[in-house]
């Protein structure tokens, strides 16, 4: 991403979904920023899936870690169950750890990409730039629906051989406690790729 990126969301429909209030006032804030006007918000995934049925959205930034019903089941219902009209909506988890098995699990669900807390405004632009810019195909199979992850068994693409592309800058991330992998590792998990059919 280039210094002079702008992003103007002004005609899209975005929803973010966490249970914690203080968490969607800053995503609601980042967003609000890029020029989004049309924003819901839910507390709950039960609330975003009455949302979702109900309104028209271009991308969804979800938590990871929510009581009853958490991100990833709510990403997985949005691509198996929502609706044709709705399935092949952008979805951003958002998660405070980044640990291999979450990161797999946001893969797994269909989530287009994962974002580890806390969250910055260059992060969530670099990210929705990705996600927007990229030419994932969207893949329907009985087991999995969401965008192409098929990249890690038959290696990275000649084009982003390190799993980024060559405008984005590395992020500095600082170091994880325990078990969390570093943003690179989590880029190179779930990074968008252009695979060879």
């Amino acid at each position: 991403m280039q210094s002079t990126t702008r992003l103007n969301l002004e005609n899209a429909a975005g929803l973010i979904v966490d249970d914690n209030s203080q968490a969607l006032d800053l995503l609601a804030s980042v967003l609000s920023s890029f020029g989004m006007k049309d924003l819901q918000r839910a507390s709950s995934a039960m609330e975003a899936m009455e949302i979702v049925k109900s309104r028209r959205v271009d991308i969804i930034l979800t938590d990871g870690q929510m009581p009853v019903m958490d991100g990833y089941a709510f990403v997985r219902w949005l691509r198996h169950e929502s609706g044709e009209a709705t399935r092949t909506i952008p979805a951003i988890v958002v998660t405070a750890h980044s640990r291999r098995t979450q990161v797999m699990q946001a893969r797994d669900c269909g989530a287009n990409f994962i974002i580890t807390k806390p969250i910055t405004p260059k992060i969530i632009l670099e990210r929705i730039l990705w996600v927007a810019q990229g030419r994932r195909m969207f893949i329907e199979t009985d087991s999995f629906i969401g965008p192409d992850r098929r990249f890690k068994q038959s290696g990275m693409p000649a084009d982003f051989p390190d799993g980024r592309r060559r405008d984005d800058k590395p992020a500095e991330v600082a170091s994880m406690a325990g078990d969390n992998l570093s943003q690179d590792e989590l880029n190179n998990m779930i990074a968008p790729q252009k695979v060879a059919l």
